[in-house]
C-alpha cells in the first residue's frame, strides 16, 4: 500500500455549479487516484458548510502531522491553511497554487512568506508567478500549466471562415472579466457599420451585482446575446463550443491566472482576444493561437475584433494551431509518474 497522503481544497459536487479551482482540483485528485497516489480527501466546499466538518479537518490535521498533504485552494484560504500546518508542525506539504494573486499578497505584503517557505514544494501555474516568488525569496517553486482531462476534441463545422464572425465569451460574467469592454467594443463596431459582419454570444452565470447593467448594455446591442450556459463537463458541448470562430477574454480579475478557459478554447480551435493581464500573455501567443491586447481599452479591443471580421484567413490558421497544441494540457502529459515521484507521493 503506498504512503497516505492528504489532499485539501475545494472540490464540490460533479452535478452542481463549480468554480475553476474545483475543478482543476476535480481534474487533479482523479489523475492522482489513477497513478495510485492514495489520497484522502479533505473538501473545503463541505467544510465551509458545517462546523463540525471543519473541526474535523483540523484535528486531521493535527493527528497526522507527520503526514503527507496537498494544499489546492484559493490564495486566501490556502495562506491561513499553510499558516495553520506551520503552526502545527506540519512540514511535508505541497502547495498545489490555484488562481493568479498569489504574488500580489507577496509583493504587497499583505501576507508574510513564512508558510510558503515551510512548505516543500509550491507548484505555480506560469513563469511570471514562479520569477515574481523568487523575487520574494521563495526557492520552493516550480510551474506545471493549468490542465484538464481532455477526452475528446470536436471536429470544425467551419472550414473555411468567413463573416459573419461569431465570438464568444464563456466564463463568469462580470466587470472585472472585462464583459463591459466587450459591449463596448460592439457599441462601436456596429458605430463603423460591422453589425452584420459579426456576433458576440454569452454564456456563464452572471454575478448579482452585475446583473441589471449587464442586460442594460446588451439590451442596446442587436447582436450581442445571452445564451445561459454551457456545461463543458459534458462533452458534447464542446461541439457547440467549436461552432464558434474566437473566443473573447479581456479579463482584469486580480485573481487570474492561468484560466481553464484557454484550454477550453484550444480544445474547441478557438483563437482568443484576451488581455495582457496576469498570465494571459504567457499562455496566448500573440498572432499565432490569439491576439492579445491593451488591459481596459475598449478601442484596442474593437480594433482586434475588426481585423479579424476583416481578415479572417487569420482565424482559419489560428485555429487549426488551437487544437494541434490542446493535447500540452492534458492532465496525463503534465502530472506524470516521474512528477509524482519527484514530489513523494508514492512509496
Amino acid at each position: 500500500m503506498s504512503k497516505q497522503v492528504y489532499f485539501i481544497g475545494p472540490l464540490g459536487a460533479v452535478n452542481r455549479m463549480i468554480g475553476g479551482d474545483s475543478y482543476k482540483n476535480l481534474h487533479l485528485t482523479r489523475r492522482l487516484e489513477s497513478l495510485k497516489v492514495n489520497l484522502r480527501i479533505i473538501d473545503t466546499i463541505e467544510c465551509k458548510k458545517s462546523l463540525f466538518k471543519m473541526a474535523y479537518a483540523v484535528l486531521l490535521i493535527l493527528f497526522h502531522r507527520r503526514g503527507k498533504f496537498i494544499v489546492s485552494a484559493s490564495s486566501v484560504g490556502a495562506y491561513k491553511l499553510l499558516k495553520l500546518m506551520k503552526w502545527l508542525g506540519v512540514s511535508d506539504v505541497i502547495y498545489w497554487v490555484v488562481g493568479g494573486d498569489f504574488p500580489h499578497l507577496l509583493n504587497c505584503e499583505m501576507v508574510s512568506p513564512k508558510p510558503y517557505a515551510n512548505a516543500k514544494t509550491i507548484i505555480v501555474e506560469g513563469k511570471r508567478m514562479e520569477e515574481s516568488l523568487r523575487i520574494c525569496g521563495l526557492r520552493n517553486v516550480i510551474t506545471l500549466p493549468n490542465f484538464k482531462a481532455i477526452e475528446y476534441v470536436p471536429e470544425k463545422k467551419r472550414v473555411k471562415v468567413e463573416p459573419p464572425i461569431r465570438f464568444v465569451f464563456l466564463s463568469r460574467i462580470a466587470e472585472d472579466k472585462g464583459c463591459s469592454y466587450i459591449n463596448r467594443a460592439a457599441a462601436m463596431l456596429n458605430a463603423r457599420g460591422l453589425s452584420a459582419s459579426y456576433s458576440i454570444d454569452y454564456y456563464g452565470s452572471i454575478a448579482d451585482i452585475y446583473k441589471e447593467q449587464f442586460t442594460s448594455e446588451i439590451g442596446e446591442l442587436p447582436n450581442v446575446e445571452y445564451k445561459g450556459f454551457l456545461k463543458l463537463v459534458e462533452i458534447s458541448n464542446y461541439d457547440v463550443l467549436a461552432g464558434y470562430d474566437v473566443m473573447l477574454f479581456p479579463t482584469f480579475f486580480y485573481g487570474e491566472g492561468f484560466a481553464g478557459i484557454f484550454i477550453d478554447a484550444l480544445i474547441a480551435g478557438l483563437p482568443v482576444v484576451a488581455t495582457d493581464w496576469n498570465l494571459n500573455s504567457e499562455i496566448v501567443r500573440h498572432g499565432e493561437t490569439g491576439v492579445v491586447v491593451e488591459n481596459r481599452n475598449a478601442e484596442r479591443l474593437a480594433d482586434a475584433m475588426e481585423m479579424l471580421i476583416r481578415e479572417p484567413q487569420k482565424i482559419e490558421s489560428m485555429s487549426k494551431r488551437c487544437q494541434s497544441e490542446c493535447m500540452k494540457y492534458d492532465v496525463a502529459n503534465l502530472v506524470t509518474p516521474a512528477l509524482v515521484k519527484q514530489l513523494g507521493l508514492l512509496e
